[in-house]
């Protein structure tokens, strides 16, 4: 959300400078201008949700070995200079969205549908947290892959403040030093978890597919691809229970197996793990919502079964960061 409050705040500012004073801010000064308004934004955001909500909403899950990645690296060449000039990089081109009709409406339709999320928990009262699926879900994948990225907390939540990916987990495959790919990293071949099979996580109808996004270009320089048709990249919805849809993110492109309308079941590959849309690296993104809409659904927590963490069985359990999963779910 601070993102997008980000590029929104910046844009005014050019369009009153063109518009009503016939001026134009420079290149560099409109990308600085735009990390002023995300630093400012996201401080705020993050110190009012913090300060009121971090008693009420702590980890609840088992405890299981985890990797520790405070010290993780970025992928590819950019690494040489650091998380922070990734973080530049990746932020930095994404003020290119706003020249994308396609990623500016998608946008829109984000901040639409999180306005009116955030007025449905403020008046409920109710932030999901403690949501119990009404089904058991296995990991969406066979092999080991490492939790990159997601929680239960403001603190370990791949996006808090987008109600939508709250509870959204990135999942890459890594090696002993997590590593996540071969050679230079500017290739998608060179990353152990490009291409390898996706699995639906339960069964059930497949309600919306996206398979018209290219994989994204400059891989390895945290460069954000601002000319995909959506930021989503290629995905997969499916309807899994009655307000339970998963959404399946970055899938390869031409690798989706499933179409609108079909029934599938658990275990059944319905594409390949990909570097579509905004994706710094090949990952997936699965996350569970209450709606079919990609931009107006409210993230609810899953719980995987048929797993291990950190070579623990375990059953019923909520991942984070950090954690190495492994199904033992047969397929």
């Amino acid at each position: 959300m601070s993102i997008f409050l980000a590029l929104l705040a910046t844009a005014v500012v050019e369009l009153t400078l063109r518009y009503g004073f016939d001026a134009s801010l420079p290149g560099l000064a409109f990308v600085g201008l735009y990390l002023v308004f995300f630093y400012l934004i996201d401080y705020w955001r993050k110190r009012f949700s913090q300060s009121d909500q971090t008693e009420v909403w702590a980890d609840n899950w088992g405890e299981y070995p985890e990797e520790s990645l405070a010290t993780l690296e970025a992928s590819g060449p950019v690494r040489r200079f650091g998380k922070w000039a990734m973080f530049l990089v990746f932020f930095g081109t994404q003020l290119l969205v706003i020249l994308n009709p396609y990623q500016l409406i998608e946008i829109l339709k984000q901040l639409a549908g999180n306005a009116r999320l955030a007025a449905r928990e403020k008046k409920t009262g109710n932030n999901k947290q403690h949501y119990e699926t009404q089904l058991d879900y296995r990991l969406p994948f066979d092999g080991e892959w490492l939790v990159l990225n997601g929680g239960m907390t403001p603190k370990t939540s791949h996006s808090w403040d987008i109600l939508g990916q709250r509870y959204a987990l990135d999942f890459v495959k890594a090696d002993e030093h997590l590593i996540r790919h071969s050679g230079r990293g500017t290739k998608v071949d060179d990353y152990y978890c490009y291409g390898v099979p996706i699995l639906a996580a339960q069964s059930g109808r497949v309600v919306r597919v996206e398979t018209r996004v290219k994989d994204a270009p400059f891989l390895g320089w945290g460069v954000c691809d601002m000319t995909a048709r959506s930021f989503i990249g290629n995905y997969v919805i499916i309807e899994h229970a009655d307000q339970e849809f998963g959404l399946y993110a970055h899938l390869a492109p031409g690798s989706v197996r499933v179409s609108v309308g079909e029934q599938v079941i658990q275990g059944q590959v319905i594409g390949s793990c990909g570097h579509t849309g905004h994706s710094t690296e090949p990952h997936l993104h699965f996350h569970l919502q209450d709606s079919p809409d990609p931009y107006h659904g409210m993230g609810l927590p899953v719980a995987f079964s048929g797993l291990s963490i950190g070579g623990e069985n375990a059953t019923r359990a909520r991942l984070k960061a950090g954690h190495r999963v492994t199904s033992t779910i047969k397929t």
